[in-house]
């Protein structure tokens, strides 16, 4: 998974540096609305438990259907993050990887 940023709408409110053992957040916001991570460092399992808030459930009905349409053969929630960029329905937090020119607008279906 590479480095990223975490929006709330087109709010910067975080940024995540991921080690290998490590995952460093510098969040630029505290609200318990917009913002995901609980403190400023995390193990890489801490963090994997945030991100799999932001995935459907594991033993979910036709999640084979919903990896392939993300063109993933398994349940990562890495991976899934990455391709959904960490959108849920029921909020406005997104994830904007290093590399991409994308707002709110492209990735939030609320906008």
């Amino acid at each position: 998974m590479r480095n990223f940023e975490v929006y709330h709408k087109d709010e910067k409110t975080a940024r995540v540096v991921i080690e290998d053992n490590k995952v460093h957040v510098t969040r630029y916001v505290i609200h318990p609305v917009k913002q995901i991570f609980p403190k400023d460092e995390l193990s890489r399992y801490e963090f994997g438990e945030v991100l799999r808030l932001r995935c459907w459930e594991e033993g979910r009905d036709n999640l084979d259907r919903y990896l392939s349409k993300l063109g993933l053969d398994e349940y990562d929630v890495y991976k899934i993050c990455e391709k959904t960029h960490g959108v849920r329905l029921s909020d406005y937090i997104w994830f904007k990887f290093d590399g991409e020119d994308i707002t709110a607008k492209d990735v939030l279906q609320k906008e």
